[in-house]
């Protein structure tokens, strides 16, 4: 009984550091883009990540499915 709670705090210990690893990372990337993208200019074409989306959304909607005329 005492190894099993011993191997279940080990094991929540590294998925709390595993998730802040990839939290911080996903932080820094996140900071580095907008330092990048701040430095290129709005003139430049830089998009939020939200505005990125949109474009691929309204590209995937404009394909015709499968040789298929779009149904409108």
């Amino acid at each position: 009984q005492n190894d099993w709670e011993r191997s279940r705090a080990q094991r929540e210990r590294e998925e709390r550091l595993l998730v802040t690893a990839w939290y911080n990372m996903g932080l820094a990337l996140q900071q580095q883009e907008a330092g990048t993208a701040w430095s290129r200019g709005p003139a430049s074409g830089a998009r939020s990540f939200l505005a990125q989306q949109r474009l691929v959304t309204a590209a995937r909607r404009a394909r015709t499915p499968h040789g298929r005329a779009p149904s409108s």
